[in-house]
């Protein structure tokens, strides 16, 4: 058996070892995201303007005031000091089909705008590097067919990894530290292929983790409905229509308001507006302790009325919701704080270090087989 795994573990690394790689090291620059795209886009998402942050109402103001037939979709709160809000917006409401989409940025203090990038192109200028990396790491810029490729090639990078591990579990108790011990003294090619197998030992269950999580946000509906065969999760409500006339509809500034009343021990980190009647504003909202970057606590809050139809938190989370809420910091690290950051980023290095190394034995194991049979040939001729 054990033959048969080690066969199976060398041809999806030969056949699928450059795709690891690239998924894992595009993970890894995506562990950090936020830190690397400020960093190469200073101008952009810096600011250190002195004075209060702006509420969200204002710089909503600000982002239709500089795009006077936009709508905006989303927006996002400074996450810490010298952070800037973040505004997605369609660009011209008028065509909804075929209007671009762009991502203005606003000081939080003055509300001057810092500048716009395209939210929809790809490239690797520094406006456009980390969205490009992103897409390539969720669906190889291909969209929802390309999100598929990206779940089958995981469950294969899965596959490889439990292959690589029963291949090289020991025979005998006493050499389990030899699986992840490296002989030093050998050749190259007896080095390199203990640094293969001891890394692969080392960091599988951290491997298994990444792409079993990975793999369930692709298919996240699918995983949604198997999760609900046990406990209960709950979609969020299409809002019914009400007869009411647009004048008395809550203000954005209302809405806000009444949300930060209702949660006055978190901070509003990011919303979602509305696009029609039927959906309502969705705010996602920090508190101390908490592991998702944009906060445990989801509030969806109908947008003729401002109540607060659902509330998705520790208190009122499903076992199954639960569970669904953990798939991404489990998957970028963020479930372990900066210790899980740290090791989630050098998971996402090790497919390559695994495909060199295996590549390497590989190639001078041929090159060895190759000659042996022409010395045995030269032997019997």
């Amino acid at each position: 058996m054990r033959k048969t795994w080690s066969s199976i573990h060398r041809w999806l690394g030969l056949s699928l070892g450059l795709w690891f790689a690239l998924v894992g090291l595009t993970g890894s620059a995506l562990v950090f995201e936020d830190a690397v795209d400020a960093w190469l886009n200073p101008a952009l998402l810096h600011d250190d303007a002195p004075g209060p942050r702006l509420p969200a109402h204002a710089i909503l103001e600000r982002a239709l005031d500089e795009f006077p037939d936009g709508r905006a979709e989303r927006m996002r709160a400074p996450a810490a000091p010298g952070g800037i809000y973040r505004v997605l917006l369609l660009v011209d409401s008028h065509d909804r089909i075929d209007s671009p989409r762009a991502e203005a940025t606003f000081s939080p203090a003055t509300g001057r705008m810092l500048g716009q990038r395209d939210a929809e192109a790809h490239g690797f200028s520094p406006p456009l590097l980390m969205k490009t990396l992103y897409d390539f790491h969720r669906n190889v810029l291909l969209g929802s067919a390309g999100s598929n490729i990206v779940g089958i090639a995981g469950l294969l990078m899965l596959g490889s990894a439990l292959t690589g591990f029963a291949a090289a579990l020991p025979r005998r108790r006493s050499g389990w530290l030899r699986m992840i011990g490296v002989k030093l003294r050998a050749g190259a090619t007896r080095i390199l292929f203990d640094v293969h197998r001891s890394a692969g030992t080392l960091a599988a269950a951290l491997l298994v983790l990444a792409t079993v999580t990975g793999s369930t946000l692709v298919y996240l509906n699918y995983v949604r409905d198997l999760v609900g065969l046990f406990s209960r999760v709950d979609p969020f409500p299409v809002i019914p229509w009400r007869e009411r006339p647009a004048g008395d509809w809550p203000s954005f500034r209302e809405i806000e308001a009444k949300v930060a009343a209702a949660y006055p021990d978190r901070a509003i980190s990011e919303i979602h507006l509305p696009a029609r009647p039927t959906t309502g504003y969705l705010f996602y909202l920090r508190g101390p302790g908490d592991l998702y970057r944009l906060g445990d606590t989801i509030a969806w809050v109908h947008p003729a009325t401002g109540e607060i139809l659902v509330e998705r938190s520790r208190r009122t989370r499903s076992a199954g919701e639960a569970f669904m809420h953990w798939l991404f910091p489990l998957h970028s690290g963020t479930a372990f704080g900066g210790w899980g950051m740290m090791l989630t980023c050098l998971t996402g290095l090790m497919p390559t270090l695994l495909v060199l190394t295996g590549l390497w034995v590989w190639l001078r194991k041929r090159r060895a087989e190759a000659f042996e049979l022409r010395r045995r040939g030269k032997a019997a001729a």
